[in-house]
């Protein structure tokens, strides 16, 4: 008969072994981490999330019933094993006790557990080959039936951190590490983990970790008998699956037993994949004797079991049915998790219409049904655009029958999102272009009825950029690139195509981009003169008045407008040169009247621009050299306080140091 058992419901009941618990507290645990930013020390810029949960026995004589107040994480570096880079002590942010409640009546003694979490920013320095976080303390139970000498020996995890280039953050797993089976009965225990970078995940057995005093990691030594393979010994049996974390447990023996899940992490980099680290998982499995008859099992309808994996297109639905039965009408409850379960989150799905309730202590959300003898409903998922990833979701469907002793099943169902179906063929266009010229783009490969979304990098979208043609102004860059993509008939764009687009310069431009107000007259430019070269010239707005046909050219623009200088050497084949000049706003203007009569016209000695110098000293004097006026800020306010009309002079010496010397008259 098979079973499956998750984290809370499998610790009912939990039945200790005949012999008592006589030695510490540890029960198992993960770490996990999320890298955040390279704001960092100088020495140490890159900062990650650390997280650890470490559970304990909450049993009288507990070592530390609520767990310890903090641990210490060692993290080495990859190349050199030996190489302790940091020893990070972590605090405990949060414990709760996960013992759970059992039904009515129900006399099964249910062992007390605690849910300990430690979470850190820790900053690291650059590391080309990554890290190796490592947590081990003393000590497990005496009685855990696989390990030899158990009461002397420690719990280890581990954690693999990427390169410092790599950005990532490590698989979480989607329930805790705590398992109960029965005795001689097939069970099935879930090991699910969720990626948030959608990296491909593969999960297998591994030897459990110890640590010596000395904080070196060892392998601990099983019973002889029991092994990696074998942890319930050779009349035992177990299996996971490697893409899903689905373990199935056979064991003849009660009492306790030890064993490890290692999740890798494979990521597709230029091409290829590669393996970014692995994740430690040390689980605690108790085999009790389950009290009188067999409960009766639930089981998954036909209709839920004909399919286990799904594929949609980015903007499609799928509903599928989650559905469970048991004879005789006993009571159900149906649990469904996944991280598509987000509540108001940005995935679109819900379970009996319920978009589901995220739980803090998971990357899940989940929906709860119950039911007397059926329970169920159906599944639903709209794959958003942009939702598409190399790996499925996972949807998790856990059933117990609600009695005393009663069993489990579960099952996983996948769902594959696919990128838009009806990618752009290709970019019709010109490859290599003049600079500053401007040019026509159609995609090729596609009628899109919902239309196209265009972008461009060196140049600028001249009208509409959703439709099959496109008009692109080029700017000055070596190098241009022009992005399609489709829209499917879903609505979501398609996978994009994209086109380089050489852009040839013209005769370089020598001479001042900016003006100053008022000085945008008699304003020179030139080229590297060639042999033979004739240069036609062209302003826009603007007037050339000297230098036409030459290398060197005059010419006048007006006053505070933007305009473009273009140069062509009309005696060969080529592109043209260009240069936009533009006011300089920053360039300080002196007026050289003031009418101070209250019009609010020329009223005060205006310097315009000032407002970027703040702090700048102004000093008035008149035609005798007296300083009538001295200010260490000035603000463009002095209206000439009574001084007669004449002639003054003013000394600014701006923020930056620079000084400027000139007169005015004050007209009366």
């Amino acid at each position: 008969m098979r079973t499956f058992l998750l984290c809370c419901t499998l610790l009912m009941g939990w039945l200790l072994a005949a012999r008592p618990a006589a030695a510490t507290h540890l029960v198992g645990g993960e770490m996990s981490y999320k890298y955040l930013d390279d704001q960092g020390g100088s020495s140490t810029p890159f900062r990650y999330q650390f997280l650890a949960t470490v559970y304990y026995n909450k049993e009288v004589g507990s070592a530390a019933p609520d767990g310890r107040p903090s641990i210490t994480v060692n993290i080495y570096n990859r190349s050199q094993p030996a190489l302790l880079v940091r020893r990070v002590v972590i605090v405990r942010t949060q414990f709760q006790e996960i013992t759970a409640a059992l039904p009515a009546g129900c006399a099964i003694s249910v062992p007390r557990v605690t849910m300990a979490t430690y979470n850190a920013i820790i900053e690291l320095p650059y590391s080309a080959t990554g890290f190796q976080a490592i947590y081990g303390e003393s000590a497990r139970n005496v009685d855990i039936g696989n390990i030899d000498n158990a009461g002397g020996t420690g719990m280890a995890l581990t954690m693999d951190i990427t390169p410092t280039p790599i950005r990532n953050a490590t698989p979480v797993f989607s329930d805790m590490a705590v398992a109960v089976i029965c005795q001689n009965d097939t069970s099935f225990v879930l090991n699910n983990a969720f990626d948030a970078d959608g990296d491909r995940l593969s999960y297998s057995f591994g030897t459990p970790y110890s640590i010596n005093n000395a904080g070196a990691l060892l392998s601990i030594d099983y019973v002889p008998g029991f092994s990696q393979a074998a942890p319930f010994g050779p009349t035992g049996y177990a299996a996971l699956n490697a893409a899903t974390g689905l373990a199935s447990y056979l064991c003849r023996i009660a009492g306790r037993f030890v064993v490890a899940v290692d999740v890798r992490e494979y990521r597709t980099i230029n091409g290829q994949e590669v393996l970014l680290g692995t994740i430690r998982r040390d689980v605690q499995l108790v085999v009790r004797r389950c009290p009188g008859s067999p409960a009766l099992p639930p089981a998954f309808t036909p209709a839920t079991l004909a399919r286990r994996s799904y594929t949609v297109e980015e903007g499609q639905e799928v509903v599928f049915p989650i559905e469970a039965v048991i004879a005789g009408g006993q009571p159900l409850t149906l649990k469904v998790s996944s991280a598509l379960l987000d509540g108001a989150g940005p995935y679109d799905a819900s379970f009996n219409n319920n978009a589901g309730s995220p739980d803090a202590n998971t990357p899940l959300g989940a929906v709860t049904l119950t039911g007397q003898g059926a329970v169920g409903a159906s599944f639903r998922f709209r794959a958003g655009c942009g939702s598409a990833r190399a790996t499925p979701y996972d949807v998790l469907a856990a059933v117990q029958n609600n009695v005393c002793g009663g069993r489990n099943i579960g099952e996983v169902f996948r769902i594959q999102v696919t990128r838009a179906a009806g990618a752009v063929g290709g970019i019709e266009g010109d490859a290599a272009v003049c600079a500053f010229s401007s040019g026509s783009y159609t995609a090729r490969g596609l009628t899109s009825p919902q239309g196209f979304l265009w972008s461009v990098r060196g140049g600028t979208i001249v009208g509409p950029a959703t439709g099959a043609t496109v008009q692109v102004q080029w700017g000055a860059q070596a190098a241009g690139r022009l992005t399609v993509r489709g829209i499917s008939t879903l609505g979501c764009p398609t996978d994009s195509v994209a086109q380089v687009v050489m852009l040839q310069p013209g005769p370089p431009i020598s001479g001042t981009a900016f003006y100053c107000p008022q000085t945008s007259t008699g304003l020179r430019y030139s080229v590297v003169p060639e042999a033979g070269a004739v240069y036609q010239w062209s302003v826009s707005p603007g007037t050339v008045v000297g230098g036409q046909g030459t290398a060197n050219v005059e010419v006048n623009v007006p006053n505070r407008s933007t305009a473009i200088l273009r140069v062509l050497n009309t005696a060969r084949p080529g592109c043209a040169g260009q240069l936009t000049i533009a006011p300089d706003m920053a360039c300080l203007a002196f007026y050289n009247v003031i009418t101070p009569n209250g019009d609010g016209l020329n009223d005060a000695f205006v310097i315009e621009n000032l407002g970027h110098y703040p702090g700048s000293g102004l000093r008035i004097y008149n035609r005798w050299g007296q300083q009538l006026y001295q200010t260490a800020d000035y603000r463009n306010d002095w209206r000439g306080e009574a001084q007669s009309a004449g002639t003054y002079y003013y000394y600014l010496q701006v923020s930056d140091g620079r000084v400027f010397k000139g007169w005015f008259d004050i007209v009366r």
